[in-house]
């Protein structure tokens, strides 16, 4: 990145970019389905992410990459929400599972495999085909997309469409999220603070939009962004709950476990990317099995509950890792920490999408989606937060993400000091571990008779325009 004379200020962007775009959209894209519906939608996200891919690839300033980031994170949140959705419309509950869990394995493996081969890419033909490299496997699936996905679509006209639109909850909700989002960034940078009038003015307005919009969405809304009298039941705020946990601390893996191999143990980011397959490849094995379990029980809250309670006692291993931690003990806490955060990825979603009426699936699990990324978005900054308060004073929290970071870079007490503050951070985590194990038992398992887990391919209904309405209206007088 030094090729486009990058502060560590904009280098933060390149990745906030993404995230702030792609949560802020999720809700959008779930909603503009809901009412044009989902193929062209889906079709219209592949092509902006590409269009992203391609622009950051082409990149000659810093700016021009942040912006070609904030475009793939337009795109990728569309198809991200738009996949989970399209399963959920073309598939029953346990079948669902099964679909799902692929999803699951796709995105452990990507995690893996990502820093190698961005690792690979950056120090052998450049970093500019980290992005490159999706514009083939997204053409391929824009047209497999374009021949073969054939679903229902709504009878709404644009015009009607628009005026059925959640114009004041979307601006409520996109506004909330960049102020809530930026304001985290402004807090951990060093440019701000999180005493600066920036970033505490941020986070209060993201807050009270958040809070404008809920009250506006449970109250006024007549098609609402998000569900909010569906999701209020206890089954569903346990299933949201227990996903908003989960996101939370999985992420922490992502960040902070080859954080530990390069500062402490001093592995290259390579290497560091290898050893996370022992966290990978089980997660991806467990999560595959969850699949099949559901989709052939229909037990998807008992998958909440093994799954809640093995992560918990993966992540509070964590806390035993030291400067010289054995092999052995890398491997097999990371192994547990997989087995239990598999069947997470696809169980709270399962249970939602079970108690939800069918005309608020897409709009609960995008919900759903959205405020896990709002978690995951939120773990990092308050996670290093965390290190910095248990002892890592006037460290660079922003250097290892960028790999640069060695041991002789470490403040204070060195390897010693930052593997104490690591600790600490890590029975955070498993705190909040335990407060998803306590959602998750109250996940529960809707009753045979009123599940939709053994009925047929659910059909997509689409809010009802005025015109509609009154047509319905007019063939029922003729009936009488």
């Amino acid at each position: 990145m030094h090729q486009l004379h990058a502060n560590a200020a904009q280098y933060s962007w390149i990745g906030s970019s993404y995230a702030l775009a792609s949560t802020a959209s999720t809700p959008l894209w779930a909603k503009c389905s809901d009412v044009w519906g989902r193929t062209p939608l889906l079709l219209l996200a592949n092509g902006v992410f590409m269009a992203g891919s391609l622009l950051s690839g082409l990149s000659k300033t810093i700016d021009m990459l942040i912006a070609g980031r904030t475009i793939q994170g337009l795109g990728g949140g569309g198809i991200l929400i738009l996949s989970t959705i399209i399963m959920a419309d073309l598939f029953t509950l346990r079948d669902r599972a099964k679909y799902y869990s692929l999803s699951a394995i796709v995105w452990a493996v990507s995690s893996g495999l990502g820093p190698i081969l961005g690792g690979v890419f950056t120090q052998t033909i450049g970093w500019r085909w980290c992005f490159f490299i999706n514009l083939p496997f997204d053409g391929a699936s824009l047209l497999l997309l374009t021949f073969t996905l054939r679903l229902k679509r709504p009878e709404t006209t644009v015009v009607e469409g628009l005026k059925a639109f959640d114009w004041f909850g979307s601006v409520t909700i996109v506004g909330g999220t960049i102020c809530f989002l930026c304001g985290l960034e402004g807090g951990a940078s060093t440019l701000h603070g999180w005493k600066s009038a920036y970033s505490i003015g941020l986070m209060v307005g993201g807050v009270t939009l958040f809070l404008i919009f809920a009250t506006y969405e449970w109250r006024w809304a007549a098609f609402p962004l998000v569900p909010m009298r569906a999701l209020s039941s206890r089954p569903n705020l346990a299933a949201v709950f227990t996903a908003i946990f989960h996101g939370f601390v999985f992420i922490a893996y992502d960040f902070f476990l080859p954080l530990y191999f390069q500062v402490v143990l001093g592995a290259s980011p390579i290497h560091s990317g290898l050893y996370l397959f022992a966290l990978v490849l089980p997660l991806s094995a467990v999560s595959f099995a969850t699949g099949q379990f559901v989709r052939r029980t229909g037990n998807y809250h008992i998958a909440a509950w093994f799954g809640s309670a093995v992560m918990t006692l993966g992540t509070g291993l964590f806390i035993n890792f030291g400067n010289k931690t054995v092999w052995w003990k890398i491997i097999v806490y990371q192994m547990i920490a997989g087995v239990g955060a598999g069947p997470l990825f696809l169980s709270p979603m399962l249970g939602l999408q079970d108690h939800l009426p069918q005309e608020h699936v897409a709009s609960g699990t995008s919900a759903m989606s959205f405020l896990r990324s709002i978690s995951t978005a939120s773990s990092i900054v308050i996670g290093g937060v965390v290190l910095q308060n248990a002892g890592l004073k006037g460290g660079n929290l922003t250097a290892p993400t960028s790999h640069d970071t060695t041991r002789q870079d470490l403040p204070g007490a060195g390897t010693s000091g930052y593997t104490a503050a690591l600790s600490k951070m890590w029975m955070f985590y498993t705190a909040f571990c335990g407060l998803m194990v306590v959602s998750a038992l109250f996940i529960t398992k809707k009753s045979p008779a009123r599940s939709v887990s053994d009925g047929g391919d659910a059909a997509v209904e689409y809010p009802e325009t005025e015109k509609q309405r009154g047509t319905k209206e007019e063939e029922a007088k003729s009936a009488a």
